[in-house]
């Protein structure tokens, strides 16, 4: 176990400097303030973070440590107070406007008078992008919703409107995949059973992947590389290399190794840096 990697590493100042991460997410210096009526609120401070392409990471930290606005800057839904976020060698927005960014949340957000299909049909539509034939009934397949193409969400399960989700997410083949908390609304068993079919996934759409989640064991279980933040003003306190091997079942997360690295970022959260209350 270590606490830097290949797979992640601190951001130089030229990301062309290091090789993959021109190609994956290279954040600098990364700060961020929010100005609420007279007051200014800092919600990160100088973020170095960098992933080399078709890596998973996860960013945990607690509550009000900037996770979902790192998520949301990448996303070109936020922008920089200073510092600089590059993706695939191009800034947040040119990314977004590139449609190269596939996004999934905690709450599915799917539109309620379209079916399964439509709403995974919907980001090429706002896009304008006409995808090769069978795209979307390829992606109904493989997030595992066959047979269930013309239900609407109502008919869903929470799980099952998460695959929607996802597959909405991947319909634009996206390089890089921001998901927020997706799987946090769920219950345990069926947040598990997600957990073991986003791998799968991801395994076959592969593309660079940053995930907020406030799950250790989750984390462990799908990243390359964990990035822990500290309470806020949010800065990474350590990066883990989680150097288990891939393919990842479930009887894994038994392992000793596995428990190892639950134990060492349990104790980065709320050992030495400890870990504060507060709101995302």
């Amino acid at each position: 176990m270590t606490t830097s990697s290949t797979a992640l590493s601190i951001a130089t100042s030229d990301p062309a400097s290091q090789p993959g991460l021109a190609t994956g997410i290279n954040i600098q210096g990364l700060t961020k303030r929010f100005d609420l009526g007279r007051k200014s609120v800092q919600a990160l401070s100088e973020v170095n973070l960098g992933t080399k392409k078709d890596s998973f990471l996860s960013l945990l930290g607690p509550s009000g440590c900037g996770k979902s606005t790192i998520l949301r800057i990448l996303a070109g839904l936020e922008t920089p107070s200073t510092g600089t976020v590059v993706v695939n060698g191009k800034s947040a927005a040119e990314v977004q406007k590139s449609h190269e960014t596939g996004i999934a949340f905690q709450d599915s957000a799917l539109l309620p008078w379209r079916t399964v299909k439509k709403n995974i049909q919907l980001p090429l539509e706002v896009s304008g992008i006409t995808p090769p034939p069978g795209l979307v009934d390829d992606l109904i397949d493989l997030v595992g919703l066959k047979g269930f193409e013309n239900a609407k969400p109502a008919q869903l399960s929470g799980g099952m409107r998460q695959r929607v989700s996802i597959a909405r997410c991947l319909a634009v083949q996206p390089t890089i995949m921001l998901l927020d908390e997706p799987f946090g609304a769920l219950d345990d068993m069926t947040r598990q059973r997600m957990n073991v079919e986003l791998l799968r996934i991801w395994g076959e759409k592969p593309a660079t992947t940053l995930m907020v989640t406030h799950g250790i064991a989750e984390a462990v279980f799908l990243s390359d590389v964990v990035a822990v933040m500290s309470a806020r003003p949010g800065r990474i306190a350590e990066v883990v290399e989680i150097d288990l091997p891939r393919p990842r079942l479930p009887e894994l997360q038994r392992t000793p190794e596995f428990h190892a690295y639950v134990d060492r970022i349990s104790e980065i959260l709320f050992g030495a840096h400890g870990a504060a209350a507060g709101d995302d």
